[in-house]
């Protein structure tokens, strides 16, 4: 492939020799500041900032960028800034190099003779499908997952290796669940008393809308009654955990190592940073952001940034840190002021 070529697929705008040839996608954050572009392959160069870091890039090599850098470089793929990124995904989609199958049930899978496989999915080896079990069409099962009796998978979705589908579990249309998630495990229920623990039986399921990407090794419990849910387009990242009951809207965002409490609810647009943990029965509202790090105590108001454990509304964290800055000078002080009090000084009169 080369430059033009590579312009043609993108439906974008080629700068330089059209038989510039074109082998890959480098990352320019992995050069050095004095490091130059490798020849022949396509670097990705949104920003003036990016540009004034490697100001060698403007030597060799190619990018793809905007119409405000594209002079300065000798080969270049121009996006109008609105569809950079846009473009830059597609190209990161010609180079995927991830393994095609073709459709088929492996004779090394364990398939229950009334699961419904379509014919366009692909199961393969060490796959398990449980009784009464729906595949759907375009589907990927990776060696080792697991899918139990009476889960449904839409279709497109993909199932990485190891993933498990609980029971009477939906996934949804091209959902993507990465190696080792388990959908389903029983939620965190028991009672006491004097001398003997009761588990709560958890006879919900966990229901899962088009779209959504959850990473590898996280856990989403099923709910004691009904449906833990997430909603369309959201995305979790690896090793978060959502408990038994909560109910996640769309289009929200949970980074790694967060767990979500039983019977939460978060709102469409919400952000959840890393390392994040938020209390059971909470309302996180839409568009929330909660920073990184944090615990959440309380319901969140929308479009609204918390941090801190226990988390408090951005602005108001920043002056607790601000006096808290102040806090030795002030000590200080008190002490002082508790000397004079304890001796003060004989009175004159």
């Amino acid at each position: 492939m080369n430059l033009q070529e590579t312009a043609e697929l993108l439906n974008i705008e080629a700068r330089g020799p059209a038989d510039y040839p074109v082998k890959g996608v480098r990352d320019i954050e992995r050069l050095s500041d004095d490091q130059g572009l490798e020849e022949n392959y396509i670097y990705f160069i949104e920003s003036r900032a990016v540009f004034k870091r490697h100001p060698k890039t403007a030597e060799r090599g190619a990018v793809l960028t905007i119409p405000a850098l594209a002079d300065n470089f000798r080969q270049a793929l121009v996006a109008p800034e609105r569809d950079v990124r846009l473009a830059f995904i597609k190209l990161l989609r010609h180079f995927d190099n991830r393994p095609v199958f073709q459709p088929g049930i492996s004779p090394q899978a364990l398939v229950h003779p009334s699961a419904k496989i379509a014919e366009s999915a692909v199961v393969l080896e060490g796959v398990i499908v449980m009784e009464g079990a729906t595949i759907g069409a375009r589907c990927t099962l990776y060696p080792g997952v697991v899918v139990e009796p009476f889960a449904e998978i839409g279709e497109g979705a993909i199932l990485y290796p190891c993933v498990v589908i609980g029971h009477h579990c939906v996934i949804g249309k091209n959902d993507i669940i990465h190696g080792g998630t388990v959908i389903g495990a029983d939620g965190f229920g028991f009672y006491d008393q004097p001398g003997q623990r009761y588990k709560i039986p958890h006879i919900g399921n966990v229901i899962i809308d088009e779209n959504v990407e959850i990473g590898a090794s996280c856990t989403v419990d099923r709910a004691t009654i009904e449906s833990t849910r997430i909603g369309a387009y959201t995305k979790l990242d690896d090793q978060v955990h959502v408990g038994h009951n909560s109910q996640l809207g769309r289009f929200i965002y949970v980074v790694g190592n967060s767990a979500i409490g039983g019977s939460v609810t978060v709102g469409d647009g919400a952000m959840i940073s890393g390392m994040v943990i938020i209390k059971d029965h909470l309302k996180i509202a839409a568009g929330s952001i909660i920073m990184g790090m944090s615990g959440v105590a309380q319901d969140t108001e929308p479009k609204t940034a918390y941090f801190g454990i226990p988390a408090r509304p951005a602005k108001q964290m920043h002056r607790m840190h601000s006096a808290l800055e102040k806090l030795p000078e002030l000590l200080a002080k008190v002490r002082e002021l508790e000397e004079i009090l304890k001796n003060p000084v004989p009175s004159r009169g």
